[in-house]
């Protein structure tokens, strides 16, 4: 006859299995609607807007081919409206703007616009006299399948944590959990955009690291080039953790605000990010195209299980190396705990593709 705490301990890990596939479902299920969404009507009646007049692909897979691998810039761009979200680019493929000012991504920044590239991105934190120093290295992808609506995938591939089973200077490692995120493009024009997001964290990672977590992080995002060489983009969500269980409570406990949009903890939480940057040299410069000056803040605060908050900055930069290569770095610097690190260098390598 097992004895109890064994029971015990076999009764936790069935439920955590348990909750990590309906986890992994639920994530799997977001996908699968917004694909549907996605397929829309093909032959959809053209925007008022819509100059000069382009083909509309014959099939489904034929808009998503072209989407994926498709020319990055054609002369069929036309801005989309929030009032014709169901109506319009649905059915064209994706295209991006000819941008005087890029839209790429920036460290630390919510996003607010709609990619076709990958960043490989490592990162090495400096700990404090409570957590050791920690890394993590990780792949991100931005899959568009026609104008309105794209794919983020976000897969930290090698982690370095804190071991909570053991002293505070010692650290464990393993993979993140896989983060799927479902966008709609609501708005886009020549100054501004606006999206619209799920981020849908999977069970994928290693527990011991803090990870095999479930969340769902819904958020709204923008971009905007309000003036001169300057450009503004923020957003607004929720983190909500779906599958926590006695097993994964006290890995979460020890590092709360640390994973995708620095979360999930053992709570709910309200993320807030906005950031400001300048574009310092032009597209044609002989050197550092596109070199960009930014910073960028992260704020988080319990909506349940207590009232901690979480608020940082991250000064930062961004310049092209050439053959569509964007090379970013920053440095976060918490100000509001409790803290997971003194200090964090991130590095970043973008490629268009």
């Amino acid at each position: 006859m097992p004895r109890p705490h064994v029971t015990l301990l076999m009764r936790r890990h069935t439920t955590a299995a348990a909750f990590a596939r309906a986890g992994l479902r639920t994530g799997l299920l977001v996908t699968l609607v917004a694909l549907l969404l996605a397929a829309g009507p093909l032959h959809a009646a053209p925007p008022r807007n819509a100059s000069p007049p382009c083909p509309i692909p014959d099939t489904r897979l034929e808009l998503w081919r072209e989407s994926l691998i498709g020319p990055l810039e054609t002369e069929c761009w036309t801005p989309l409206r929030v009032s014709e979200f169901f109506s319009d680019g649905w059915d064209r493929p994706y295209d991006s703007i000819d941008h005087r000012v890029p839209r790429q991504t920036w460290i630390n920044s919510a996003d607010g616009a709609f990619y076709r590239l990958a960043v490989i991105s490592g990162t090495w934190a400096q700990g404090t006299t409570e957590v050791s120093d920690t890394a993590n290295g990780s792949l991100f992808l931005f899959t568009p399948f026609n104008r309105r609506f794209e794919i983020g995938w976000f897969l930290p591939f090698s982690l370095i944590a804190p071991n909570p089973a053991s002293p505070a200077t010692s650290t464990t490692r393993g993979t993140g959990d896989l983060t799927v995120a479902a966008r709609f493009l609501l708005a886009e024009d020549k100054t501004y955009s606006l999206t619209a997001n799920c981020y849908v964290r999977c069970p994928t990672g290693s527990p011991e690291t803090g990870n095999g977590v479930t969340s769902l992080s819904p958020d709204i995002e923008f971009w905007t080039h309000p003036m001169g060489r300057w450009v503004v983009r923020g957003g607004v969500g929720v983190t909500v953790p779906t599958n926590l269980t006695a097993a994964s409570l006290p890995l979460l406990e020890e590092n709360p605000w640390t994973g995708f949009n620095l979360s999930p903890g053992p709570f709910s939480s309200f993320d807030a990010r906005l950031a400001a940057g300048y574009y310092m040299t032009p597209s044609d410069a002989p050197v550092l195209k596109h070199l960009c000056g930014t910073l960028a803040t992260n704020f988080h605060t319990q909506l349940s299980g207590g009232n901690s908050s979480y608020f940082s900055i991250t000064p930062g930069m961004r310049t092209g190396v050439g053959r569509d290569w964007y090379l970013l770095a920053g440095f976060e610097v918490p100000l509001i705990g409790p803290l997971p690190f003194s200090n964090q260098a991130i590095v970043q390598a973008i490629k268009n593709f």
